[in-house]
């Protein structure tokens, strides 16, 4: 496939549409210059210029359907938000951080833009991570039928970005409805190009198979609108991604934070603005006889004063008052909020089996769930069958295996959840989550608080956790405490089948994002065996479970912990030591803390018990909270049990002494006896 630069026949430009070009450009100009005089005050807390890049974000959004397709942009694209139909009080209400800003309310940064009804979704400021959300997005307008094509853009020095290269192969492999844009002015900051990739963006692009272009984005508007229209076309005509690589120049700083005279000379500099492409639009409409010089006079008048009157409008507006900023950390729409009896309809089934049953009724139940993840593809099911069957039932598309890309598997997500579905999708060994957390930490946990509510990711996200299955360092990770730390995902760890079945379905139906980690050393274990609930059984999250009643002492765990507390306590019981309380918490974001303060203010003594390391384990922060809201009822201190502070040994005999074990958790609890 030839990547090149256009050679075709030439169009001409219908009058009307350079007008309106060149009109859009100059509201992109004006808005930049009014934004400049405010950072001059001291009034704008960051500023990223698109000089140099208006004829981009303004010609190819003109030439698309705003309010129809969508848009992923990144923090130098305000043009791309005027060109949308942001009305300019909003842009300025966006960049002062105040009081009425649509964007986000004032807690995103300025240049991060957001309007649903412009379908332009709110950005993170992080480089490169917006891709993947795009092209999950693009998937949901195929799963939909839509012929809603995303735009997606970035500059040249964010395509060194893994994700960019995982999210050219998606787009690529699955020929979904997806724009590439590369914005290349030839700095990430100071970094010039080159040391970025000996190619070029667009010949990389081939590489995946997309049909990729390298178009000049500073001279006449005729190359791009000889070529874009028509890549549109096919892109929405379902023939797969595009990519576009447009040489543009940088006319200011690249931040507020920069000062672009200390890496370029000032030779380099003019010949930039030599390029200008207000300029050029200018002169070409003056070449065509569209406009007069009156008319462009009046015109840029008529602009300037539009634009002024709505900054003074926006920086009228206070800091923003009484927000609070707790409130679109989540959604606050819970499917359950009490718990109810089972009916149960099975004997006693392992936690394989009741997981199963619950992805399988709520797939039955909810269309718009979708499911992939390595190997969890029919005739497989999974590396430990929990997926067992359900690529027959449903087909491949809602239930099908995905590329060896974590980061794939949870930004793709991202955005089909942002596009109205619900992910729920697999990552192997909590071991290998890690690239994804960019996605998981930046992209989708955010989404929600940094667009003051207005867009949504809800997805679950399956992790297979925990040692005691002969693993080793690199298959038994436990991960819900550096979880726990990022504000945004949901976190479930249950102990039995009946607990995972009804706290999945739970998860299935929330709005948000939830983490929900399954122990693979209890996936079959006898003691997680349960009766296996009906299908209207659900478990609200931050309900804790009393698994053992007790007097004498209070254990507060989680997971595979649970029946190692339970066995100790079993055993001091028959020894006449002691009476023990077990209190599973089940959910570890949020956690009951009013059960298990409860628990302590009776029994006066208390032990947290879980599997990950000790240091800076989950359980760290439930002392705490004992310590600090329960410290007059207690008789001991509060003690803990965790994992030694290493990885995971190979060796079983290592395992186990890494490990807790019931016989740790046991000695624990006698020493907390006796005190």
């Amino acid at each position: 496939m030839a990547t090149h630069l256009m050679e075709v026949a030439e169009a001409v430009v219908p009058s009307e549409v350079l007008r309106e070009l060149y009109e859009k450009m100059l509201q992109c100009y004006y808005v930049e210059e009014r934004a400049k005089v405010f950072l001059k005050q001291g009034r704008l807390a960051f500023y990223a210029s698109t000089r140099g890049h208006e004829q981009v974000q303004v010609g190819v959004p003109m030439l698309m359907r705003p309010g129809h397709d969508w848009f992923y942009t990144y923090y130098r694209e305000k043009s791309v938000a005027v060109t949308l139909g942001m009305p300019y009080k909003d842009i300025f209400l966006g960049l002062l951080s105040r009081d009425a800003d649509p964007n986000s309310g004032g807690v995103n940064m300025p240049e991060q833009w957001s309007c649903r009804d412009l379908r332009l979704v709110a950005q993170s400021a992080a480089t490169g991570t917006q891709y993947l959300a795009a092209v999950g997005a693009a998937r949901a307008m195929r799963y939909d039928g839509s012929d809603a094509i995303v735009y997606v853009s970035s500059g040249e020095g964010a395509t060194s970005e893994g994700e960019f290269f995982e999210s050219l192969n998606w787009a690529a492999r699955e020929r979904l409805p997806v724009l590439f844009v590369v914005q290349n002015n030839g700095y990430a900051i100071s970094v010039p190009q080159k040391y970025q990739t000996a190619s070029k963006i667009h010949r990389i692009a081939e590489g995946f198979g997309l049909p990729a272009y390298e178009l000049d984005g500073t001279g006449t508007f005729d190359e791009i609108y000889r070529t874009v229209p028509g890549l549109i076309r096919d892109i929405r005509a379902g023939n797969g991604p595009a990519l576009i690589e447009f040489n543009v120049v940088r006319l200011d700083h690249h931040s507020s934070s920069d000062d672009q005279r200390k890496y370029r000379s000032e030779s380099e500099i003019q010949s930039a603005v030599s390029r200008d492409p207000v300029l050029q639009a200018e002169r070409q409409v003056l070449d065509a006889g569209i406009m007069t010089p009156a008319e462009i006079r009046d015109l840029r008048a008529r602009i300037k004063a539009e634009v002024d009157q709505a900054a003074e409008e926006a920086s009228s507006h206070p800091q923003p008052q009484d927000y609070d900023v707790m409130r679109h950390v989540f959604s606050g729409r819970l499917p359950v909020t009490e718990e109810s009896q089972p009916n149960f309809i099975r004997p006693k089934v392992s936690m394989v089996q009741a997981i199963n049953s619950a992805l399988r009724e709520e797939m039955s139940r909810n269309p718009k769930i979708v499911m992939w993840g390595e190997d969890i593809e029919d005739p497989k099911g999974g590396v430990f069958g929990v997926t067992k069957g359900l690529t027959e039932e449903f087909g491949q598309s809602r239930c099908g295996n995905a590329a060896l890309a974590e980061a794939s598997i949870l930004g793709i997500a991202g955005g089909m959840g942002t596009a109205g579905y619900m992910p729920i999708v697999e990552i192997q060994f909590a071991d290998y989550i890690w690239p994804a957390f960019m996605q998981m930490r930046d992209e989708i946990a955010p989404m929600r608080w940094r667009s003051a509510g207005a867009w949504g990711c809800p997805m679950v996200c399956r992790v297979a956790v925990g040692g005691h299955i002969k693993g080793g360092p690199w298959h038994s990770a436990n991960i819900e405490g550096f979880f726990a730390n990022v504000p945004g995902w949901y976190v479930a760890y249950p102990c039995c089948a009946r607990d995972a079945k009804g706290l999945l379905k739970t998860a299935a139906r929330m709005q948000d994002p939830v983490l929900f980690l399954e122990h693979k050393g209890l996936y079959r274990a006898m003691p997680a065996r349960t009766p296996e609930p009906d299908e209207n059984y659900l478990i609200p999250f931050g309900k804790a479970s009393t698994r053992r009643s007790g007097s004498d002492l209070s254990v507060v765990t989680w997971g595979y912990t649970v029946h190692q507390a339970e066995a100790a306590a079993n055993a001091l019981a028959e020894e006449g030591v002691g009476s023990v309380e077990v209190i599973d918490l089940r959910t570890i974001i949020p956690w009951d803390k009013q059960a298990v303060f409860d628990s302590v203010r009776r029994t006066n003594r208390v032990l947290v018990a879980h599997e990950d390391s000790l240091t800076m384990g989950f359980g760290a922060e439930v002392a705490a909270e004992i310590s600090q809201h329960c410290f007059d009822h207690l008789d001991a201190p509060v003690a803990r049990v965790g994992a030694q502070d290493c990885f995971v040994p190979s060796a079983v005999n290592l395992e186990r002494a890494t490990l807790p074990s019931e016989e740790s958790v046991k000695l624990a609890m006698e020493r907390l006896l006796k005190y």
